[in-house]
């Protein structure tokens, strides 16, 4: 393991700086490219910054815990959440974000997108549409079709800067079979962090039609705009409450998604009974154990960490974006107000969506992942994973610059 640190940087010597071998563990972003890349792909040796997971080390309290669950050394069945635990997770949204959320509305998962799934099947009907805002987070598109439902698109349109939501494109999206909408807060991938008044404005339209809002609320920790702050969707008043399932969990921020933990929101009593009955038909509704105490540690002792995390991602966006923007003009890393993923619109490189993936892969040798995979209005862009050590955002800027500059994409000039 090594540190690096650019001269003049104010994160020198941060902990995030660290860079940690995951080739050898398993990882899919890190060790599955024999599989998932072509020949000439995998030959290019890609830097892997597609996977929504950091390659940051999870807090120290964190690992503290469970050291500490692995000494004892039983691994039995887990009687259900603790007092303690569930005292964990709605003492984190009370505290980022005034939002009193009673222990009685929370259910445990296995994770977001497994509810997800769970609540398409629990609350739709085969035949039955459900409301999404693209370019959006492929298994909103994935795991609808996967159950035997229909997508109606809302898109976000876009700006000079980045996308807007639009409630006349929203509400005319809606069909008489709509009987969800997934709501990404904050956006995956455009970071758009919604605010009171678009939210009010969604909820309000999803009501007149009754449809339920199933807001994926993953990235909330992930605030990277001052100017900008997070408001849960059931936090806007009880109707939005009992019109809503809120999914959430400490995967993005604390990097545990493996370890397979979730926290849902169901302020309505049979909503909450109908999902857990889906839950239970669909899976042994127990929950992993160190995903528990990794949970339970991070939500109780991992904020000042968190911190500090932000604090490193604002610093990774701004030197990707100031370089990539200031070194071409056919690539334009957009303003995010969210999320450790950048979206970067490379329409002026006058590649296909599958041309560009490969330009990325096997000139730019960089695996990222492919607008594409966010539906067609992701055609044309990427998505950039800026989890990671400042030196591997570097590594990347040098690789995709020179790549643009061999095409003839240079600033002030053209792509050839």
């Amino acid at each position: 393991m090594q540190r690096h640190t650019a001269p003049g940087d104010d994160h020198r010597g941060s902990v995030f700086d660290e860079v940690v071998d995951r080739r050898t563990a398993n990882s899919v972003k890190w060790a599955a490219g024999n599989e998932l890349l072509s020949p000439d792909e995998v030959a290019a040796d890609p830097l892997p910054m597609w996977v929504a997971d950091t390659d940051f080390k999870a807090p120290q309290a964190v690992l503290d815990a469970l050291h500490q669950a692995v000494d004892h050394g039983i691994f039995g069945y887990p009687a259900g959440p603790s007092a303690s635990y569930l005292d964990a997770v709605v003492g984190w949204q009370a505290r980022r974000f005034g939002w009193d959320v009673p222990c009685e509305w929370v259910l445990q998962t296995a994770g977001v997108i497994t509810t997800l799934k769970t609540t398409v099947q629990a609350f739709s009907a085969p035949g039955d549409s459900v409301l999404i805002q693209p370019p959006v987070y492929a298994h909103f598109h994935d795991d609808v079709l996967l159950n035997g439902r229909h997508l109606a698109y809302a898109p976000l349109q876009r700006t000079e800067d980045g996308y807007r939501f639009d409630a006349a494109v929203f509400e005319a999206a809606i069909r008489p079979d709509t009987k969800l909408f997934i709501l990404s807060h904050p956006h995956n991938p455009t970071g758009n962090v919604w605010s009171e008044d678009e939210l009010r404005a969604m909820g309000d339209i999803c009501a007149r039609h009754n449809v339920l809002v199933i807001s994926d609320e993953v990235h909330q920790d992930l605030i990277l705009n001052p100017a900008k702050r997070h408001i849960p969707f059931a936090s806007l008043g009880p109707g939005y409450a009992a019109n809503s399932i809120t999914c959430t969990s400490p995967s993005k921020t604390f990097n545990l998604p493996g370890l397979q933990c979730a926290n849902v929101f169901v302020a309505d009593r049979w909503r909450r009974a109908e999902l857990a009955r889906q839950y239970e038909r669909n899976v042994f509704p127990v929950a992993n154990v160190l995903g528990t105490v990794a949970t339970e540690a991070a939500y109780t002792h991992g904020e000042p960490w968190l911190e500090e995390m932000l604090t490193y991602l604002r610093g990774n966006h701004a030197r990707f974006a100031d370089a990539v923007n200031s070194a071409t003009d056919m690539i334009r890393v957009l303003p995010a107000d969210s999320l450790y993923l950048a979206w970067m619109d490379c329409r002026g490189l006058g590649l296909d969506a599958e041309a560009l993936d490969k330009f990325m892969l096997t000139r730019a040798r960089l695996w990222l992942d492919k607008g594409q995979k966010f539906g067609l209005e992701g055609h044309g862009y990427m998505r950039v994973n800026l989890g990671c050590p400042r030196s591997t955002v570097e590594e990347a800027i040098a690789r995709l610059i020179a790549a643009v500059s061999r095409s003839g994409g240079r600033k002030g000039g053209r792509a050839g």
